[in-house]
């Protein structure tokens, strides 16, 4: 082979390994994210959430992909390792050991719960729940202990897809109390006009908790994309990104504090 020809295959091979380091470099990391956090996290993929986890990423030089689905199956998948993260989550035993979050919370919720105007709850606080009262709650959820604790005093909690279906079951007199994650975008008034309906009124509020961007213990990709978020989540706090995103939502400052990280 002549020097000439050496040379052009040599290039050749470095161009051919050069484009497969690229490709396996391009490959964005998957994460899921629930489809009816409004306006956190919308059916068609927008959202704050959403801005600030894709911010933070790009801020890092990480390419990620996210796909929208029920907070049921997101949950599922990142518990088995199916996919290295899934937003927004909170705390609940059955994550431990599975899933570790993000150092920083997205944002903070609130539980409040919801009565019927005609067949009004006299409790102003869980503890004043009677046995055999019907809470609706959603599927696959995270709520406080407390609430978890309920079903231990006999309170029923009953579960369906969203907070939507459990304010129309409200409405139509099917359960007593509807427990909404509620913060400091989704309003009392928000949630009620997305669920169209009327008759219902807020009750009483609980504990607030931390929502976060979780990631797969198992998942080849879960403790680096740990990694790389809380990089260019820091970034985007420092460079002004992140409260650029907080005004484009009409978020207040601080909404969300730092917490250590913790491996649920």
């Amino acid at each position: 082979m002549s020097r000439f020809s050496y040379r052009i295959v040599k290039r050749l091979v470095l161009v051919a390994l050069a484009s497969l380091h690229l490709a396996g470099a391009a490959a964005p990391i998957e994460l899921m994210v629930e489809d009816a956090a409004a306006p956190w996290s919308n059916s068609d993929g927008s959202g704050y959430a959403n801005d600030v986890v894709l911010a933070a990423f790009a801020a890092a030089h990480a390419d990620v992909k996210l796909v929208v689905v029920p907070y049921a199956r997101c949950k599922t998948y990142v518990m088995a390792g199916a996919v290295a993260g899934c937003f927004s989550m909170a705390d609940a035993p059955e994550l431990h050991g599975k899933v570790r979050f993000a150092d920083v919370p997205l944002f903070l919720a609130y539980p409040r719960f919801f009565h019927n105007t005609s067949h009004p709850v006299a409790a102003r606080g869980l503890a004043d729940l009677a046995p055999g009262t019907r809470v609706a709650v959603v599927n696959g959820y995270e709520y406080p202990p407390e609430v978890m604790r309920l079903e231990q005093h006999g309170v029923r909690l009953v579960a369906a897809r969203s907070e939507a279906a459990n304010l129309k079951k409200l409405a139509a007199g099917r359960v007593d109390l509807v427990l909404a994650m509620m913060d400091d975008l989704k309003t009392d008034q928000v949630l009620l006009y997305e669920a169209q309906v009327e008759g219902v009124a807020f009750a009483f509020q609980s504990a607030p908790q931390g929502s976060y961007l979780g990631f797969s213990l198992t998942h080849p990709d879960g403790e680096r994309a740990r990694t790389l978020f809380n990089s260019g989540y820091a970034t985007i706090v420092a460079n002004g990104v992140k409260r650029a995103i907080d005004r484009k939502w009409n978020l207040p400052a601080q909404t969300a504090q730092g917490t250590a990280a913790k491996e649920r």
